[in-house]
Parts: C-alpha cells; structure tokens; sequence
C-alpha cells in the first residue's frame, strides 16, 4: 500500500499520518525547543524502505535541534546531548555497547540493540523479537494492534491510555520490535496483551536494567521499525470528535509523548537517611488513623504483631486493632488497613479488597483475593522459606529495582538485607500497572515490594480505589528487620497513606 492511497483513506477516514501533507506538522514544544539530539541511524538495501529522513523532519518539528550520525560514531558525541535516538537502520553490531552506559537519555527501536543497551536480555525470541511479515505473515496482522498494558505512568496519562486495544500502525503488515524488560522497566503498551512482549517500555533513571546494571539515565524502548513511522497512527479532523477514534489512533502521540518523556528531567531521588525519613513519617501521622488487621489471640507471630502496632502508635499513627473475622466495615473512617501476614486468607474472606482506604498487606498469599496477582499459587505468589510449602531455601534479602521511586526509601539499587536472619519471604507477580521496587534475589519474576497507584489496573479487570501494597513479612519477620527493611516499611507505609505524591 504505497503513500498516496495512504493519504487518500486518510482524508476519507479522518486518519492522518506523519508524513502526509494532510496531516499538520506538531507545534514545536517549549519543553523541547532548541534541545540537542544525536540521532543514530544506518543505511537499508535499495528498494527497502526507510523512514530516518522522516523521522529527523518529526524531531525538528517537535523543536529538537537533530545531529545525524551512523553507528560508527564514538560515544562521546553524546557528550552535550540531552537525548540520543538510534534507528532500527542503525547496525546493533557496530554500535554493541557503546552508548550502555551513557548518562544522556536515550530512545530507540532498534530491537537488536536492546540487549547491548541492557535493556532486555540477550536470548531472541525470548527477550527481544522482530516480528517480519516475510517469516511471521499471519502474525503481522496481530501487531497493528497493540495493548494498554499501563494507566498511571505519565505517558499513559498524556496519552489517556486504557487497557484495551489500540491501533499500532495503519493497515499495512509490517515489521515490529518487541522487548521482554527486567522488573525495574514500566511496561507501557504491549502485543497480545502480554507484558513479556513489549511495544513500549521505559527505564526509569536509577532503575535497574536487565542485565542488572542501573539505568544511567531514561530509556525508552519502541515498536517501530526501519521504514513504519509513517503508519503510526493519529487522528484528525472531524474524526477527532470521536473520543474512541482519539483513544484508537494514538500511534503517533504515543511516539511524541514517549520522547517527550525521555527528554524531561528525571524524578529527583533523595538519598538514604532514616532520620529524615522518620522526620517525615511523624510528620504526616499527626492525625492519621489505621486499622491494623490481625489474627487476635494468634500464637505465632503474635509478639510481632504487638510490636509493629507499638511502633506505628510511637510514630503518632493512632491505631485501632481488627480480628481478621471483623466486618470490613471496620475499615470505615481510616486513613489506611495494614493487614498481618498472622491472618489467614480463609477467615479474611475477601474482606477489605474493595474497600476505599489505601491498604498494605504483609501477606502475599492473600494476593490472588486482592487482585494483587493471578489466581496462580506458586505461579503467581508464594513464599520461599516455607518448609513443606515450597523449594527455595529461607533468605533475607531482597533486591531493589525500583531505587527511583519514595517507596525504595533512597537505597541504592541491588541486594540489600531485609531481615537479620534467612527467614519466609513473600512474593507475587504484579501487573504493569503496579510500581515495582524489590524482588527476591536471583528471581526477577518474584516481586517482593510493590505498589499499585489508585486508579490502576490490577488482576482481573480491577481498578485499585486507593493506593495497594505489598511488603514480604512473614509473621514473626517484623521483629527480625534491619535497618534498611525499617526504612523500606516505613517508606511502604508513607507512600501508601499520601504522603508522597508521586505516583
């Protein structure tokens, strides 16, 4: 389908494309006007298409002032930079991993540069694929439509992205990129509805990558290819006064937003300091009430229980205690529920899943009745530790991969003890919308402390209406935290009840 039909049914169907004269260059940004960008490309065989001269005309009009290079550039001609873009066209085994470790902000569909830039692993077709009309026809079709697989991050915002399907690219099968990123990584959008097959994903700074290094700066990963940006899909015209034509046809302003994204200042991340961050927390549980949730009268883990009640009271929280076979209504009139992993999910009874108070539950094996994870135990949570419950061998540490966040209380990213002693740990898989900040070590795919943002998209179709989250204490655990776990509760607690704004 060549470019002249394309703006023909463009015009017809209200569908405009990048490189159509039809469609209206975008206003340069203030936020980006005069920002230097190296824009990495390469060269396609004769008669392949390629859409680099495009795309540097998009750029400029976005207000970047553009540098073209190719791949044998050194990788000090970042240096100065405030983005780097490379092309699909640009050749992944000249640049290999030569802009890795770059501190400028990065965007890029080049596919088979994502495992030298860390940001999936190395293994393709597990990792990272190209989905090729030429070996994968019928698939190609599937790709034109692509997945909210995240609400709340701020593209999705500025997008108004929703978890149901939208239009990739305009009704040519083509080629696509996609990216199985590490936990550290938002899943923006995806094919088929499976977060492991990415179209858009991001890397916040301080995240950690997939190979386990930490971003340096953002990245951003996308679906296009060599010769598609002017199928990116928008709208325009009449056909914009149709909120789900403007919801479909978001190709293109997910691709401006995206870059929008990268280019902009990251998230400042305030170091590791207990005292501030007790400071803090006193400050904001002058006045604030909890319902602490727990197993009355329960042997083990009974002391812990005691003891974490005294510390929230001690901060200034003022605490009231439920028995896990209490109505939820018991939660009416709080600021925030803090179920015990002393409860048993069979006397909690699916209490408080909808309740509207933000919520922290130390128990993950409750996760599948809080719409946490998937219905799945040992799939979709579980436990290490357990004795006759589970394979994996107590431990009490945890791996943060989420540094940039409040709820990672300013540690730094990588292995950090937990409990004093190996012990049960608790872990669930999250979807895309939760923010992930630890996993369990040596187990990337076993979320050990994450949050899900109010108005997020949780298991099963449901929408979060308060603030969730999850922390891996076992009963007994709370008495057994360092330091460093201390904080990371507290940090939990804080972000849960409001007291940090950001996401």
């Amino acid at each position: 389908m060549n470019r002249v039909l394309l703006s023909f049914l463009g015009c017809v169907l209200g569908f405009g494309f990048s490189a159509s004269s039809l469609h209206a260059a975008p206003p340069p940004s203030s936020t980006l006007k005069g920002k230097p960008l190296l824009f990495v490309t390469g060269k396609t065989d004769p008669g392949e298409p390629n859409d680099d001269a495009i795309v540097r005309q998009h750029l400029e009009q976005l207000g970047f002032e553009v540098t073209t290079v190719d791949a044998s550039v050194p990788s000090s001609a970042a240096s100065g930079m405030d983005l780097i873009v490379i092309s699909s066209t640009a050749d992944a085994h000249e640049l290999q991993t030569k802009f890795a470790q770059t501190s400028v902000p990065l965007f890029t569909w080049n596919t088979f540069d994502y495992p030298n830039l860390g940001m999936t692993g190395p293994q393709l077709h597990q990792d990272f694929g190209v989905v090729d009309p030429i070996q994968h026809y019928a698939e190609s079709f599937s790709i034109l439509y692509g997945y909210g697989a995240n609400t709340t991050s701020s593209i999705s915002r500025a997008v108004g992205l929703r978890p149901q399907l939208f239009g990739t690219l305009y009704l040519e099968p083509g080629s696509v990129g996609w990216g199985n990123p590490g936990p550290g990584a938002t899943v923006i959008a995806d094919f088929e509805g499976k977060p492991q097959r990415a179209a858009v994903f991001t890397y916040e700074r301080e995240a950690s990558l997939a190979d386990g290094a930490t971003a340096p700066a953002r990245r951003v990963g996308f679906y296009l290819a060599d010769g598609n940006f002017h199928l990116l899909t928008d709208v325009h015209g009449p056909a914009a006064n149709d909120p789900q034509v403007r919801r479909w046809a978001i190709g293109l302003k997910l691709f401006d937003e995206a870059i929008r994204w990268a280019a902009s200042p990251p998230q400042a991340v305030e170091p590791y300091d207990p005292a501030a961050l007790d400071a803090r927390i006193r400050r904001v549980a002058h006045g604030k009430k909890v319902l602490f949730v727990e197993r009355v009268n329960a042997g083990e883990g009974r002391e812990a229980d005691e003891h974490t009640v005294a510390d929230l009271r001690s901060l200034g929280f003022e605490v009231s205690i439920a028995d896990q076979t209490d109505p939820q209504s018991r939660a009416d009139g709080e600021d925030l529920v803090l179920i015990s992993s002393s409860c048993s999910k069979y006397k909690l009874a699916n209490k408080y899943v909808d309740t509207t108070v933000p919520l922290i539950t130390l128990e993950a094996l409750y996760s599948d009745a809080l719409h946490f994870s998937g219905r799945d135990r040992y799939v979709d949570y579980g436990e290490h530790g357990e004795e006759k419950e589970s394979d994996d061998p107590p431990d009490n540490y945890l791996d943060i991969v989420g540094a940039w966040h409040p709820m990672a209380a300013g540690l730094p990213p990588g292995l950090v003890k937990f409990t004093e002693h190996p012990g049960v740990l608790k872990w669930a898989r999250p979807l895309p919308d939760a923010i992930v900040i630890a996993t369990l070590p040596n187990a990337p795919d076993q979320r050990a402390i994450f949050g899900y943002p109010k108005g997020s998209v949780m298991a099963d179709g449901f929408v979060a209406p308060a603030r969730r989250a999850l922390l891996p204490l076992d009963n007994p655990s709370y008495d057994d935290l360092t330091a460093q776990g201390r904080a990371l509760f507290d940090a939990v607690v804080l972000w849960s009840i409001g007291g940090h704004g950001r996401r």
